[in-house]
């Protein structure tokens, strides 16, 4: 990078005089010639985002393929493929194919985020070059350039203010969260100021919203502020989640110990009962297909997508599927204030006269509200009346406007409200609406506007001269409003009794102490004032002389009206439910510290009883001061931080995450995109949000709903459970289909017969498990699901429950299945194949004896007695499946209750589907063939359904007394090996993640890159054991206390 180019990206610009910014530049305030314009175009290269790189098609493919597991079913494939079973080779293939365009097909967008940044730049520029001004592509615009800009106009660089006229006032919200637009000037800042504070640039992107200036350029493309953004979220490395985190570490066991069994099959199979090689590998085939879950990442995947879809139909919007489950564990909640937390609408709250204090209700720009007294009580309409007469000023001197808008995009909302103009006057005029002004436009008019003096920043008010009618003639009044330090020594007389014709002389105290009061409620307080304006006096000259000069005051108080940008009322009520659930919300704006405390006790975020000096707010340039050691010991106890930048967002993300956290950060505006990448779960706003925010984000949520979240955790928590509940149904399943081949060489069953074959146990794994996983996904939630704490971070599914159910719940399907396979081989016939195979197998165990050792391998003849056996092997491994389904749809609540057959009708669908097709597949001639099944007797059947039942009973009584007097000891004798306990994340790393994933899954079934980011580690620390506001807190859990041991 050349050393020029490192200056303007380090420089603090706004530090610097306009003088020695000129010269630094080298430019002047004619701007540039065209041909010093040309040289720096090349040297600085065009006002553009650098794109983030993009994988190709290929790689995206590689990373759905790349796993371990996957590697084992595809060459359980090649070994079925090389001894021709190309039934088996046709099934595992599908099953491959189908994971991987599961996840192809899921891939989300995660990095356009500065393609969005991008489209928001401005596409044309006024520049000065060479004294004269000049329209351009803003993409031509190069550092020490001076560029021209008006309301109406979107920035197209950084720039160094150098000259500013009109009170130019510039929207930052996008970058700072700072509600109203920003008045500009030209003098030096401090170097440590925070964005938000550096009046004398304007930032590439904002908004022109009144006045007009220059500035010289000195920061274009990715060294303006938003272009560090678009660089701060391609860098961000998108958080894995805990979901993947287990699903990889599951990988892990599953495929050493499908490994370990398949080889002990293949060498008991070929070395000690002398199978031949091809039914040796078809043995070892059947065992690593009935052992590996080939459903399981369809089942998980598709509950995920039906959770998504539920969210959706609740304003939630997921765009990447792992981030339904991160929900769930979600302990802390960083929120953007405006736009999110607030309605990003400035509104009235209070009216102070001389008399006492009057409330107005209602939020944002719609006029629905009413004017109380200090009792809450509704005014009178004569009252109110009388208010809009003496406030009539604050409608009147007012350059704002506000109309109706029948085609937003909020579904919830029957009208919506678009103001024109600054957010304070906005709030101005809908206070006067809901006094009971019908149009706007209307009452201006009524009074014609004859004169005025717009406001500015240095002298904080602004004035307007209005005729008391349209009669030629008419009696003139001034009305003043701005800054009540400005405007209450102007004042002579004050309104008295809330009475326009009662006059008495102004108590200077009384208003500098109710304007101080509500100030330190965060609140913007502006004064409103009037009196009789002598026509001679009306000039088009007028000045604030008029009133800063004038011999005497003059002017009567009419009363202070404070303005902010409230708290949604359902965020107030979601923080309350987040609380309750054990989750600590923090709020981090760009906004003055007073203000966003206030809102913070409005919320709740702190305790409202707190005083303000109890209160700890840390500001930006706080942060910027401290490192990560120290940023890790202030970021639990504090729940507000004030004029923060983005690089504080992301500290403050990374920070908690350090801690032990796993967290949620919300927000709408471009300055938000980084750290809702940086998030183990981002969310945007999708109404107000911009695309930057939308992108970066891995929830959008379509009604800007701070509540919304809130019910998308309780959404998430029983995603868990329901996944929790599928892996105890899965894991013992497989663990039993996977067995019962193992041990059918192990115990001799009528010479080592195989009770189920490769493509019997395949079935099983896409067709029942997948219909009974569902079935378990549409489970709803338990009734403690809001109430519980977060789950602790980094708390297993493998947990200690479905380690112990695979070795419990396995062994006794093993037994049914090889019980009714013995029994039925024992009770047919044997037929002329099968005494054929005995009496082979009799002469090559006498010709080996005869030759002193050797083999010679001998083929297992598929016999008719032998396909039956199977068909009632086949039936009772898929019926205790079901029976055992019926168990696990309550993790430890007794199965015999009325909740069964009354909750969740999806679990009966299935169990008919299934049962259904299992009558299919042994009674249809042919396709019964396919899957080694014959038809089977009303015995059997009678069998099969009483060992199911059996199952069933034996595992409610195993849930009854197993918590109790086996779990203890399992998890006990698990903790040496760590497989069922929550594992240091500390001591795994990024590399190690990578290296083993799960089938088709972990990054790349569910649509995420598997190479992005890591789950950041740390010392897992309880939410709140720093925190005393949070502590103070009724009703909050300990978010660092386990939930259910499951």
């Amino acid at each position: 990078m050349p050393d020029t180019e490192m200056a303007v990206e380090e420089t603090k610009w706004h530090s610097i005089a306009v003088a020695e910014i000129l010269t630094l530049q080298s430019t002047s305030p004619d701007g540039l010639s065209d041909s010093e314009a040309e040289g720096r175009l090349k040297k600085f290269g065009t006002n553009e985002l650098t794109p983030p790189p993009k994988p190709s098609f290929l790689m995206k493919v590689f990373i759905q393929v790349n796993n371990i597991l996957i590697y084992i079913l595809i060459a359980a494939a090649i070994v079925a493929g090389i001894l021709q079973d190309w039934a088996e080779v046709a099934l595992i293939g599908g099953v491959v194919v189908i994971n991987v365009t599961i996840g192809l097909v899921q891939e989300g967008r995660a990095e356009q985020a500065a393609a969005a940044i991008q489209g928001m730049l401005s596409s044309k520029a006024t520049v000065i070059r060479g004294g004269e001004r000049k329209m351009i592509d803003a993409k031509n615009v190069v550092p020490g350039d001076v560029c021209f800009i008006q309301s109406g106009d979107r920035c197209p660089a950084d720039l160094r203010m150098i000259e500013v006229t009109g009170n130019c006032g510039i929207l930052e919200a996008m970058l700072t969260g700072e509600s109203n637009p920003i008045s500009k000037h030209t003098d030096v800042c401090l170097p440590q100021s925070a964005l938000g504070d550096r009046k004398n640039m304007a930032f590439s992107a904002t908004m022109v919203m009144t006045g007009q200036g220059k500035g010289v350029v000195c920061g274009t493309g990715d060294l303006a502020e938003i272009g560090k953004i678009s660089a701060m979220v391609s860098n961000v490395d998108s958080q894995k989640t805990n979901l993947m985190v287990q699903l990889e570490m599951f990988g892990r066991w599953i495929s050493v110990f499908v490994l370990i069994i398949a080889v002990i099959t293949f060498c008991v199979a070929y070395l000690v009962h002398d199978f031949e090689l091809g039914d040796a590998f078809k043995s070892t085939v059947a065992i690593a297909v009935a052992i590996i879950p080939e459903g399981l990442p369809a089942v998980v995947t598709i509950s995920l997508a039906l959770a998504m879809q539920m969210l959706a139909n609740n304003n939630a919007i997921i765009r990447q599927l792992p981030a339904v489950e991160t929900l769930g564990s979600v302990t802390v909640i960083c929120s953007d204030k405006t736009g999110t937390l607030t309605k990003n609408e400035m509104t009235v709250q209070l009216m102070q006269t001389s008399t006492q204090q009057y409330k107005m209700t209602g939020v944002g720009y719609s006029p629905v509200g009413v004017v109380q007294d200090e009792n809450s009580k509704d005014l009178p309409d004569e009252k109110v009346a009388r208010m809009l007469k003496m406030f009539e000023g604050a409608v009147l001197c007012n350059d704002a406007g506000i109309f109706k808008n029948l085609n937003h995009k909020n579904p919830n909302v029957p009208v919506a409200w678009e103001p024109i103009g600054y957010p304070t006057e906005v709030a101005l005029l809908t206070m006067g609406m809901k006094m009971g002004i019908t149009e706007v436009k209307d009452f201006k008019a009524q009074q014609p506007r004859v004169g005025g003096v717009p406001f500015a920043s240095e002298h904080k008010f602004m004035c307007c001269v209005h005729a008391a009618s349209t009669a030629p003639g008419a009696p003139l009044t001034i009305h003043v409003k701005g800054a009540p330090d400005r405007l209450i020594p102007q004042c002579k007389n004050q309104v008295m009794d809330d009475d326009l014709s009662k006059v008495g002389p102004i108590d200077e105290n009384y208003w500098q102490d109710k304007a101080s009061q509500m100030s330190g409620l965060g609140l913007r307080c502006l004064a409103i004032c009037r009196a009789d304006f002598d026509p001679k006096d009306l000039s088009d000259n007028m000045d604030a002389d008029l009133l800063l000069k004038a011999p005497t005051p003059f002017l009567t108080m009419i009363g202070v009206v404070a303005i902010l940008d409230p708290p949604r009322p359902e965020a107030i009520e979601g923080v309350a439910v987040a609380q309750m659930a054990g989750i600590v919300v923090k709020m981090i704006t760009g906004d003055h510290p007073a203000t966003a405390t206030a809102i913070a006790k409005m919320l709740g975020i702190v305790d409202p009883k707190l005083q303000e000096s109890s209160i700890r707010t840390y500001t930006g340039p706080e942060l910027d001061a401290m490192d990560d050691e120290g940023m890790d010991s202030i970021v639990l106890e504090c729940n507000v931080f004030a004029r923060a930048s983005p690089e504080n967002k992301i500290r403050i993300v990374k920070s908690l995450q350090r801690r032990g956290q796993t967290v949620s950060m919300t927000g709408d505006g471009v300055n938000d995109a980084p750290a809702l990448k940086a998030a183990n779960i981002g969310v945007a706003m999708g109404i107000t949000g911009t695309d930057v925010s939308k992108e970066a984000a891995k929830m959008v949520l379509a009604d800007d709903n701070f509540a919304t979240i809130v019910k998308a955790v309780r959404e998430g928590r029983r995603v868990w459970d329901n996944l929790v509940k599928i892996l105890l149904y899965n894991m013992p399943v497989n663990f039993a289909q996977g067995l019962s081949v193992f041990f059918a060489y192990i115990v001799d069953i009528d010479g080592h017969q195989v009770p189920l074959t490769a493509i019997q146990v395949l079935y099983v794994n896409m067709i029942t498990s997948v219909t009974m996983g569902l079935m378990l996904a549409m489970e709803p939630a338990e009734a403690d699901i809001m109430t519980r704490p977060p789950r602790r971070k980094g708390k297993r599914l493998f947990g200690k429950m479905v380690f112990w159910h695979c070795f419990f719940v396995s062994g006794i399907m093993v037994v049914c299945v090889l019980g009714n396979f013995a029994f039925t081989l024992g009770n047919i016939e044997k037929g002329a194949e099968d005494y054929a195979y005995e009496a082979e197998k009799a002469a090559v165990k006498m010709e080996r004896a005869a030759e002193g050792g050797g083999r010679r391998a001998i083929r297992v003849p598929k016999t008719a007695r032998l396909m039956e056996a199977r068909a009632v092997a086949f039936n009772m491994l898929v019926f205790a499946e079901m029976a055992y389904a019926l168990n696990c749809r309550f993790l430890k609540d007794s199965a015999f209750n009325f909740k069964m057959f009354t909750e969740n009708k999806w679990c009966w669908v299935a169990i008919a589907v299934t049962t259904v097709f299992q009558i299919f597949l042994t009674y249809t001639p042919g396709v019964n063939e396919i899957f080694s099944n014959a038809p089977i007797g009303a015995a059997s059947w009678a069998l099969i359904l009483a060992c199911a039942l059996a199952v069933f009973v034996l595992v409610e009584v195993e849930k009854a007394v197993g918590i109790y007097y086996i779990m203890p000891s399992v998890k006990k004798g698990c903790a040496p090996w760590g497989c069922c306990t929550g594992e240091d994340e500390q001591e795994r790393t990024q590399s190690e993640l990578n290296q083993v994933q799960f089938i088709a899954s972990g990054a790349s079934t569910f649509g995420l890159p598997s190479g992005t980011g890591s789950a950041e580690a740390g010392p897992r620390a309880r939410l709140g054991s720093a925190n005393p506001v949070r502590a103070s807190s009724p009703g909050r859990a300990a978010a660092g206390a386990s939930g259910r041991k499951v």
